[in-house]
């Protein structure tokens, strides 16, 4: 049997694009959330940041009802948590929102704040859940275990969210021997990409609406194998990336999100947020 040739018309050159897992309209705003943290950050220079990835992935999931805390004053989570950037007030030393949206405890305390706050949930039998926001370094130390015990014996609805994201590789051991001590559920993901942590943030969230109790998100460098040092990816580019892949990105949507941020925000001339649209 002898075989036919194939006509050069029916040649794919390339791959079609991935079919892309979850809703546009998702993808679409998980990045404009990324992006307007970003900018926010280029404004309000001295503010104390989380990680993009993180704070969008997480956010995307959470109610209006929901209660965020955060154990360092960060006035880019009050603004991505809606509150209004004309009551931004300033001094040489502090940022902050006449509207407050997110309960700001200092430092090692955050745990036992955010427990106290979900306990009240709990004995309110409200189905709001709490998300706490830390440097990952606030999980070490008695405060965090004497908190992690109430928590865990409470069964509260709480999602700590630890941000490892600017720790070097080796001050974070993600291969399961060093969550496991914790007494409720620790998921490790990769704290510069926004949909893993969507999608563990989404089933966190989602146990401990439901009454099935506390989880650790644990959101570190996954370096390739033999990285040193930090991790120099770009959340913002890498998603970008990810975008183009499934087919779910238009530089005139980017363009117009750009213009719309910009007004809101009052980020002037060009954003350094390394977004720019790519030439033809």
């Amino acid at each position: 049997m002898s075989i036919q040739p194939v006509a050069a018309e029916n040649i794919i050159s390339s791959p079609p694009p991935l079919e892309a897992p979850l809703q546009q309209s998702v993808l679409h705003h998980l990045y404009a959330t990324m992006l307007r943290a970003r900018m926010l950050g280029q404004r309000l220079r001295s503010a104390t940041r989380t990680g993009e990835a993180i704070v969008a992935g997480a956010l995307q999931n959470a109610e209006e009802s929901d209660v965020i805390v955060s154990a360092t004053a960060t006035p880019i989570l009050e603004a991505l948590r809606g509150a209004d950037l004309s009551t931004l007030a300033s001094s040489k030393n502090d940022l902050r929102f006449e509207n407050k949206k997110v309960v700001t405890v200092d430092g090692e305390v955050f745990a036992g704040v955010a427990a106290g706050i979900a306990a009240a949930s709990l004995r309110r039998q409200s189905d709001s859940v709490v998300l706490a926001f830390a440097p990952g370094k606030l999980t070490r130390g008695a405060a965090f275990g004497k908190a992690a015990r109430f928590i865990a014996d409470n069964r509260l609805p709480l999602v700590l969210l630890a941000d490892w994201t600017d720790a070097r590789r080796s001050s974070r051991n993600h291969d399961g021997r060093e969550l496991s001590h914790w007494p409720f559920p620790t998921i490790a993901v990769d704290g510069r990409d926004v949909i893993a942590v969507y999608r563990v943030t989404k089933e966190a969230i989602s146990a401990a609406r439901r009454g099935h109790g506390p989880t650790l998100v644990d959101c570190v460098n996954f370096l390739a194998p033999g990285g040193r040092g930090r991790d120099t990816r770009d959340p913002l580019a890498a998603y970008r990336g990810y975008l183009e892949r499934h087919n779910a990105w238009s530089d005139l949507w980017q363009a117009e999100l750009l213009t719309r941020l910009r007004e809101e925000i009052g980020t002037a001339g060009r954003t350094r947020s390394n977004e720019r649209s790519r030439q033809p």
